[in-house]
């Protein structure tokens, strides 16, 4: 595995054939939509034309309004790859990967840590959860779930020799231990549970044909792990390392959603977010659902309602976005957009 690289401005963007102007701190808080609202006119938020040739399912989802800045990092703190969850009391803890740099995937040494009573803040900043370990030469993209009472795991990825899913432990979402489990798999890790079996989602690569892909391992107890398979491979060649970064999946109904940055050399690729759909949640075709204005997205459901995370490099995000900026997401039924 190498560090991974990226390039890009954030911009202006068609998302799903609907132009939406990207929010700014300070702002309201954008108009939440429910997630399957009956009553929205679904022809004024997505054009079928800008669907056309992608995969056909149920249900697209749609960004639905602005992003807004709702928490920006100390000093010169940047925010990339992170993970949301509830804590007691149901205050939401963030975790992340940070540096003081504009940019720079070999000196994230630390996970940042934030919280807040709501996803819209305020937030406040916490001693960063973990610093890197030997032989741990990174501290990249972390994935925090519950894992019983008062105990939560934490998966994430060291650019360790073995290049292993890694893990820590917590009672309380500040204080954090190390585990000796590790899992098969790469960087970005994600976990999905369904039903018995837990999923863990990682990025991989073909290096010999320079594809990005997405790997997934299987478990029942979330310690022994079958050995990661390919769950999505990216036609195009690009990196040697991998162009795909991000993922996580959604289930809704009898689909299974997997949201995936998907970079390239060009500029304009940094905050893409590719969506793709199966019945089965091991196997993707490289047929897109749709495409998203978003960089290394969390798809979060908060009492029937849906949003989608940003977060990135100072240098590709600009100032204006260092730090966490969510928007509002809905889900469009598919078969009102013909």
């Amino acid at each position: 595995m190498r560090p991974r690289r990226r390039s890009g401005r954030w911009q202006r963007a068609l998302l799903g054939g609907a132009a939406v102007a990207a929010g700014c701190a300070g702002a309201p808080a954008p108009r939440r939509v429910r997630a399957a609202a009956a009553a929205v006119d679904w022809s004024g938020v997505v054009a079928p034309a800008a669907l056309r040739g992608m995969r056909s399912s149920a249900w697209v989802p749609v960004v639905v309004g602005p992003f807004q800045r709702v928490y920006r990092p100390a000093g010169t703190r940047y925010l990339n790859d992170h993970t949301l969850v509830r804590g007691p009391g149901g205050r939401w803890h963030l975790f992340g990967i940070t540096h003081e740099s504009d940019g720079d995937p070999s000196r994230e040494l630390s996970l940042l840590h934030a919280t807040a009573p709501a996803l819209f803040g305020p937030w406040s900043d916490a001693g960063d959860a973990l610093h890197s370990q030997p032989p741990e030469e990174a501290l990249w993209a972390p994935f925090v779930l519950p894992i019983g009472a008062r105990r939560w795991a934490m998966f994430y990825y060291g650019n360790t020799p073995d290049h292993r899913v890694l893990r820590a432990e917590s009672a309380d979402l500040h204080r954090w231990e190390r585990s000796p489990l590790s899992a098969p798999g790469g960087r970005d890790p994600f976990v999905l549970r369904v039903g018995d079996v837990w999923y863990l989602y990682s990025v991989g690569a073909d290096e010999d044909r320079e594809l990005g892909q997405i790997l997934v391992s299987e478990s029942r107890d979330l310690v022994r792990w079958s050995e990661a398979r390919v769950a999505l491979t990216d036609p195009v060649a690009s990196f040697g390392w991998g162009n795909l970064e991000s993922p996580m999946v959604v289930r809704r109904g009898g689909e299974f959603y997997l949201f995936v940055t998907r970079t390239s050399p060009s500029p304009h690729d940094y905050a893409r977010t590719v969506v793709f759909a199966s019945g089965d949640p091991t196997r993707f075709a490289w047929e897109p659902v749709t495409e998203l204005m978003a960089h290394a997205a969390e798809v979060i459901e908060e009492r029937g309602e849906w949003f989608i995370t940003s977060a990135g490099w100072t240098a590709q995000m600009g100032e204006r976005w260092r730090g966490l900026s969510v928007a509002p997401l809905a889900w469009a039924p598919r078969a009102a957009l013909r």
